[in-house]
This record gives structure tokens, sequence and C-alpha cells, in this order.
């Protein structure tokens, strides 16, 4: 995960779990309606399933992986790819996604949750993913609303931190104005 451990072997299936306090602080600045669905589509260790709780009635979370421990901190939940989750499946949209996705292929599952919410994405990624040429036709067609960024590494080894910064990033649907920078 880091890029000072160049060339250490990646977790399988890029499981690093998003420490509590961490995925707490995060919930605590979206504006979660009562009576909300929200979906955590990578729900890993559950630290945001168990943050949403408080904040929402619904919490599905599904996994690729489905010895996944936070598959438990669900009201429902799937064993499953999230990319295989379309529209026609859900018995009603989910008015939020919230999570921390696989790094690789971060792009394409801000995409696909975007294609399925009813409204918001949050998700907590590197900030740079920002960055590239290639990724500027995502940004104009789907400007977030907010990016906080993090004034401290979080750790998602349970020790150390790495060399990359990381935001949370919040995509309305509806909103149309710039986006607005903060800090965490």
């Amino acid at each position: 995960m880091s890029s000072t451990s160049r060339g250490a072997e990646r977790r399988n299936l890029d499981a690093y779990y998003t420490p509590d306090d961490v995925a707490q602080r995060l919930v605590s600045l979206l504006p979660i309606a009562c009576g909300a669905i929200v979906l955590e589509p990578s729900v890993g260790g559950g630290a945001f399933a168990r943050a949403l709780h408080p904040v929402a009635d619904n919490v599905w979370g599904m996994d690729i992986n489905e010895d996944a421990p936070g598959l438990n901190e669900c009201t429902s939940s799937r064993v499953g790819d999230f990319f295989d989750m379309h529209l026609l499946e859900c018995e009603q949209r989910p008015m939020w996604i919230v999570g921390n996705p696989p790094f690789t292929g971060a792009e394409e599952h801000a995409r696909h949750a975007l294609s399925i919410t009813g409204r918001h994405v949050a998700f907590l990624l590197r900030l740079a993913f920002l960055e590239s040429a290639t990724r500027a036709p995502f940004w104009t067609a789907h400007p977030p609303r907010r990016v906080w960024v993090f004034s401290k590494r979080p750790s998602f080894t349970g020790g150390k931190t790495d060399s990359c910064a990381y935001g949370f990033f919040w995509w309305d649907r509806e909103y149309r104005g710039e986006p607005a920078l903060g800090w965490v």
C-alpha cells in the first residue's frame, strides 16, 4: 500500500482496513438524513458500517471476500463483487455509497457508485486520485462537492503510516457548484 514499501507484497484483495476512529470522523462530516439507506461496497473490516449505524437506518454491506468481518456489521450484507451490482437488483437505490474502496481501480469504483446511487458517494482515497491527464474527463463529468484532506496520515496496517496523502471525496449528483476543500 505504501510507496515507501515498494516491492513489498500487497495484501490479498487489497484488504487495507480503515481504522474505526477515521471512519467515525469521516461519517460525521456527511449530512446523512435519518432513514437513509447506505451501501458500503467494500465493507472489509466494518469500520464504516459501524460508523454509519448511528446515522443511517439501513447499512447495506458487500465484499468480495466471504470472510470479511464487516459483513456481520451490516443490516443486510452480500458476498460479491461491487461491479456485479446493478440498479435492477436493488429494491431501492441507496441514497449514499460510502467507504474505502480498493485503491486498485478506484476510478472504476467511483464511476460505478455514481451510476447506482440515488445521490451521494463518499470515498476515502489517495489524493493522487486527483492526478492524471487520463482522469481529467472523469473530473469534468463528476466534480466532487467537497474533498477533505487529511492533515495526519492514517495507518491502514495498525502501525506505521505510508508516504501517501489521503482525502475523503464526496460527490453529490445534484450539486453543480465548485468543489470545496476542507481538512480533517
